[in-house]
């Protein structure tokens, strides 16, 4: 199928109205939920060798071209019809999205547009014109240079077996894409022994940049790094790079930096790593390159000489950050929330657990002395004297989780005035759905409330927030806090968090849907 486009426009004409009817894709609608960068793999149902001359079983291809499914139809009517408005054909997604790794060794990064591979033996990109979700096929032109048959054009057959992912490259070298498409499918029935060109399918696993988590490093830096961004928070001016491509066995980090980038936006870096010992050491070896090939091209830092071997200097060590929480009991907390404002419920909340008034004093630490949020709902709590920034965290939030895995998440902003808020940073490192019942690794839940289970609170430090323009030019004043409020996160993927990335917790659920929440306790408060 080609990628979905619709077609529809009215036309009043004279005394007759014509109607164009929509051409409409058969693909069936699908949500991508592994988001990727790009990442290539020589797709091989065996192992690749060096002789681009061989005929691969499995391999990637370039340059997408797009064509209208369907020809618009004309109906003349009778009567002439008042105009309608158009209506938009809801757009299909390429349903094996992702970045993956192959048992060869090879990476593969699958996007709307592209497959590329990357192995020892180079890179192969493809083009994808188009896909069928239903008859799970992909038809590719192959990249005029990155490619062992450029400007050719590819097949590629899919299958969805188990949750695993099984791919055969069955044309890498047709002449025209119609050629492509009339290549016979593979076999489907065994594809973990045979069916590809006498060969098994290519198994992809899902591939994950293999030092994800929150960091700071030896010289006092913050280092934030999940499988898409690696980001570093500074007084001088946060850093964001996207990652676009990684190896996880040379251990090497490719990313385009942010347009915000304090110093080289839009350039490339790379970054070097090298796991010692149980000790992760890291070289951002090159940060202000033209393109994503010269950065990887750059000459390796020297991984036996961690004192010297950074362009000269040492490298720097990521030492794993741990969070705590705060105890109900704890006696640095001098004050409770006191009053409510804006409670506005947020969908699956029954009328039982609308009880705002349960949020205020102090944390009960049970089930059920809440008030819930609902998917997308959110309160805003008030406090007899305000919080202020003073040593560490200055306040926290409790939330009622009765374990330590099964979390429901809000984000947290601030006020001094009631009207202008400023929110906390907040990353979510995991890759993965929950679904309804499904746990979380903590470890991988940065700067959200929720984090930790009932009669535990989050603690959050205003100093965080310094840099933040609200706080900058004196909307919101830090030495004066008097409004906090937390927002349900809906956990199915659809918000984003600080660096772009997806964010889940439970969901779908219903009755008491969404973040409960215990109560706010203030540590720091002004006299």
């Amino acid at each position: 199928m080609k990628k979905t486009l619709s077609l529809l426009a009215v036309i009043l004409v004279l005394v007759f109205a014509v109607s164009c009817g929509s051409s409409k894709k058969d693909d069936k609608d699908t949500t991508d939920t592994d988001t990727v960068d790009d990442t290539d793999v020589a797709d091989t149902d065996i192992e690749p060798t060096d002789d681009p001359t061989e005929e691969p079983t499995n391999e990637p291809t370039d340059d997408p071209t797009t064509e209208p499914t369907g020809e618009p139809t004309t109906e003349p009517t009778e009567e002439p019809t008042e105009p309608t408005e158009p209506t938009e054909e809801p757009v299909k997604t390429l349903e094996i999205i992702g970045r993956y790794m192959d048992d060869f060794d090879t990476s593969h990064v699958i996007t709307e547009t592209e497959w590329t591979s990357r192995s020892s033996h180079g890179t192969t990109v493809s083009h994808i014109s188009q896909y069928d979700n239903e008859q799970d096929f992909i038809i590719a032109k192959n990249d005029s240079e990155k490619s062992w048959n450029p400007d050719k054009w590819s097949r590629f057959d899919y299958i969805v077996k188990n949750g695993d992912i099984y791919y055969c490259q069955t044309a890498y070298d047709k002449e025209t894409e119609e050629e492509a498409l009339a290549t016979q499918a593979a076999d489907k029935t065994d594809p973990e022994s045979s069916g590809c060109g006498g060969y098994a399918w290519t198994k992809l696993h899902k591939d994950t940049v293999e030092i994800i988590g929150r960091f700071n490093d030896n010289w006092g830096m913050s280092h934030i790094i999940s499988n898409t961004a690696w980001f570093q928070p500074s007084s001088y001016g946060d850093s964001l790079f996207h990652i676009t491509q990684f190896d996880s066995v040379d251990n090497v980090i490719i990313a385009h930096n942010d347009e915000t980038h304090p110093w080289a936006s839009n350039k490339w870096s790379r970054f070097d790593y090298v796991i010692k010992e149980g000790k992760i050491y890291y070289c951002q070896i090159t940060y202000d390159k033209e393109t994503e090939d010269a950065a990887l091209a750059v000459t390796t830092a020297d991984r036996e000489n961690l004192t010297a071997g950074c362009n000269a200097n040492p490298w720097s060590e990521l030492i794993a950050v741990v969070e705590e929480p705060i105890d109900k009991d704890d006696t640095k907390i001098v004050a409770w929330a006191t009053g409510y404002k804006d409670y506005q419920a947020g969908e699956g909340v029954d009328e039982d657990w609308k009880t705002p008034e349960k949020a205020l004093g102090k944390a009960v630490g049970d089930s059920y002395d809440v008030v819930v949020l609902g998917d997308g709902g959110s309160i805003v709590l008030t406090f007899a004297k305000p919080i202020t920034d003073g040593e560490g965290a200055d306040f926290a939030v409790f939330e009622n989780s009765f374990n330590d895995t099964f979390l429901e998440l809000g984000t947290v902003e601030v006020s001094s005035d009631g009207e202008h808020f400023v929110a906390f940073d907040h990353f979510y490192l995991g890759l993965e759905e929950i679904g309804g019942t499904g746990s979380h690794d903590a470890s991988l839940i940065w700067g959200f409330a929720g984090k930790f289970k009932q009669g535990k609170g989050n603690m959050f430090d205003l100093a965080e927030l310094e840099n933040k323009a609200e706080v900058v030019d004196g909307t919101v004043d830090l030495e004066a806090i008097t409004h906090v409020k937390i927002v349900d996160v809906i956990g199915d993927g659809s918000q984003l968090d600080s660096i772009g990335d997806p964010v889940f917790d439970p969901y779908p659920t219903t009755g008491s849907a969404g973040f409960d929440l215990d109560a706010v306790a203030v540590i720091n408060e002004k006299e």
